[in-house]
C-alpha cells in the first residue's frame, strides 16, 4: 500500500479522526454528497476492530464474527448496512455469505442450533420446551414490535416527542433489562439461558444488558439475517474506502491526530501527529471518546455538564481471543459457523468468573466453514474467543500464555485432537486491542450497553462544541457493527443539516441522479 502521511490540500469540509466503521460510513456518505472530506488513521489499513491480518496462507479476522442488515429484506427500519451501501452504489462491490443457523448454544448436557426466522426460532425452541411455545411467541411479537418502535422513537425524540403514542413497547421496555424481559414471558431458567447466549457478543450479562439493545440484535440476526462477508470483514471497510476516493475524498494511514483546533468556541481543523494542520469546520471523532475529549479537543472547550456526563459513562469490557489454523476436518465437530461452549446455564456466574479473570466458557468460531477461501484447501481457521477484563492483576505481556493455553485446553475438549493439528497459533489481548484500536483498557463496545447507556444514555452524535461530532461505539447508539454503521448515518445526517433519515436518503439519490 502506498501510504500517504501528510493530506494533498490544507482545506476540506469534513476531518474524519479514525477509520473504523462508524467513521468511514460517515465519511463515505458525506463524500457521495458532495463534501471534501478527509480521514486520518493511525493503522496501516482501515477498519478498526473489523480489520483482518494475514498470517502464512491465512486470512483472519480480528474481532468481528457476524453482522445483520446487509440485505434489503427485513424489519421495518432495519437495513442500515444494506441503505449505506445502496445509496453509495456499491452494493455489486460486496459479497455477503448468509449464515443460518447462525450460532450453536453448547451446555454440558445439552446443545441447540439457533437459526434465522422467528417462526424457525420459535419452532427450534419450542421442540425442546413445548410449555414455553407461548411464551416463545409473545416474546419474539414483543421484540419485533420494539424493535420496529425504536426506529420511530429515534425520530419521534428528534421531533420534540410529539407521537410517543405510536411507540408503547418501545417506552415500556428501554430502561428493562434482559432479565426482567425475559422473565416475562419465559419460565425455565435453562430456556432463558439459551435465549440469553449471545449475550457476550454485547459484554454484559442478562442482569446488566439493555433488554431493548439485545433485542435488536436478535432480531438484526433473527429477522434481517445473519451474513459473514466473504474475503473477511475487511472487505466492507475497503468497500467504504473506494466509495470515499470515488466521491474525491481523501484517507491517511499510519499518522494520527496531535489536536483537534479549536478557536474562539468553534472546530478550526486538525494538527496532525507531523506537525501538518489542516483546516476543517466540522470533525469526526471516531477515536476513542475520553482520549477525543482530553488529549484532542482539551476539556477547557467543553461545558461541565458534559465532561460530568463522560465521567459518569462506564467502559465495556474487553475480549481475549486466540487465532487457530489446523488440518482438521472441522466439519462434523464444528456444525456451525460459530458455538458458545458454557459450563452451566448461570450466566451470572459465567460473567462473574470473567470479571476474575477465570476462563470457563468461550466461543468458537471456524469462518471457513462458510468461506474457504480464507484458508488453503484442507485447512480451517478458528477464533477462541472469551471476555475479559482489562486488568487482570498481572501483566498481560506474562498471562498471555496461559490465558491461550487455557482457551486451548477447553477447545480441545470439544474438537478432539486440535492440539496435534495445529499449524498457526496466535493470540490478542486486551493490551493488544488497546494498541491496535487505541481504544481505552482495549474496551470491545465502547460504553457498556446498559438500560442507561444506550442511545440517549451515550454521548450524542454532535457534540456541544460547535464543529465536533462522534461517531463509532462510543456514541449513539452503542456498540457493535450494526450500531456503528447507524452512528455514521446519524452523524452524517447532522453533519448535512437534516432533520430525518430519509432526507439524507433523498439527497444522495438526487447527487447521483
Amino acid at each position: 500500500m502506498n501510504f500517504h502521511r501528510e493530506s494533498s490540500k490544507e482545506a476540506y469540509d469534513v476531518i474524519v479522526i479514525g477509520a473504523g466503521l462508524g467513521g468511514l460510513s460517515a465519511a463515505a456518505l458525506l463524500a457521495r454528497s458532495g463534501k471534501s472530506v478527509l480521514v486520518i488513521e493511525r493503522h496501516d489499513r482501515p477498519g478498526g476492530y473489523a480489520h483482518f491480518f494475514k498470517r502464512k496462507q491465512y486470512t483472519f479476522d480480528s474481532g468481528v464474527h457476524l453482522i445483520s442488515g446487509c440485505q434489503n429484506r427485513g424489519f421495518k427500519g432495519g437495513q442500515a448496512i444494506h441503505r449505506i451501501l445502496d445509496a453509495l452504489g456499491v452494493m455489486n462491490k460486496i459479497e455477503f455469505i448468509s449464515v443460518d443457523p447462525y450460532t450453536r448454544a453448547v451446555f454440558p448436557d445439552f446443545s441447540v442450533e439457533i437459526p434465522q426466522q422467528l417462526e424457525s426460532f420459535v419452532t427450534t425452541h419450542a421442540k425442546i420446551f413445548p410449555e414455553e411455545t407461548e411464551g416463545l411467541r409473545r416474546l419474539t411479537k414483543v421484540c419485533l414490535r420494539l424493535c420496529e418502535e425504536a426506529t420511530i422513537a429515534d425520530q419521534t425524540f428528534a421531533d420534540g416527542g410529539a407521537i410517543t403514542e405510536k411507540i408503547p413497547t418501545f417506552l415500556h421496555y428501554r430502561r428493562t433489562t434482559l432479565t426482567e424481559g425475559l422473565d416475562e414471558f419465559i419460565d425455565n431458567p435453562r430456556l432463558k439461558a439459551i435465549i440469553s447466549t449471545l449475550w457476550p457478543y454485547l459484554g454484559l450479562p442478562p442482569s446488566k444488558l439493555s433488554f431493548l439493545y439485545w433485542t435488536i440484535m436478535f432480531i438484526g440476526y433473527t429477522v434481517d439475517g445473519a451474513y459473514y462477508c466473504k474475503g473477511s470483514f475487511q472487505n466492507l471497510a475497503n468497500v467504504l474506502v473506494n466509495s470515499l476516493q470515488a466521491s474525491g475524498g481523501e484517507i491517511l494511514y499510519k499518522i494520527g491526530a496531535k489536536r483537534i483546533d479549536v478557536e474562539h468556541a468553534k472546530v478550526k481543523g486538525v494538527t496532525l501527529d507531523n506537525g501538518q494542520r489542516i483546516s476543517a469546520p466540522i470533525v469526526i471523532s471516531n477515536a476513542d471518546a475520553r482520549q477525543t475529549i482530553h488529549s484532542l479537543v482539551g476539556t477547557k472547550n467543553l461545558p461541565d455538564q458534559f465532561l460530568r456526563q463522560m465521567d459518569n459513562l462506564k467502559p465495556s469490557i474487553s475480549a481475549f481471543v486466540v487465532y487457530i489454523a489446523t488440518d482438521l476436518d472441522l466439519r462434523e465437530v464444528c456444525t456451525t459457523h460459530e458455538s458458545f461452549y458454557f459450563q452451566n446455564f448461570d450466566h451470572e456466574q459465567n460473567f462473574a468468573d470473567t470479571l476474575a479473570g477465570n476462563i470457563t466458557w468461550i466461543s468458537i468460531t471456524v469462518p471457513t466453514l462458510v468461506d474457504p477461501s480464507l484458508a488453503p484447501k484442507g485447512h480451517h481457521l478458528l477464533m477462541l474467543t472469551t471476555l475479559v477484563p482489562y486488568d487482570v492483576g498481572e501483566s498481560w505481556r506474562s498471562c498471555k500464555d496461559r490465558f491461550s493455553k487455557t482457551m486451548l485446553d477447553i477447545a480441545e475438549r470439544q474438537i478432539p485432537g486440535l492440539k496435534q493439528h495445529i499449524l498457526f497459533i496466535e493470540a490478542g489481548s486486551p493490551r493488544t486491542m488497546e494498541r491496535y484500536t487505541l481504544n481505552d483498557m482495549g474496551a470491545a463496545y465502547g460504553w457498556e450497553v446498559s438500560p442507561n447507556q444506550i442511545g440517549p444514555g451515550r454521548l450524542g452524535n454532535q457534540s456541544p462544541l460547535a464543529g465536533l461530532f462522534f461517531s463509532g461505539h462510543w456514541t449513539e447508539p452503542g456498540g457493535g457493527v450494526y450500531a456503528v454503521c447507524v452512528s455514521g448515518i446519524k452523524t452524517a445526517q447532522l453533519v448535512l443539516g437534516l432533520s430525518r433519515e430519509k432526507q439524507l436518503w433523498e439527497r444522495l439519490e438526487s447527487q447521483t441522479g
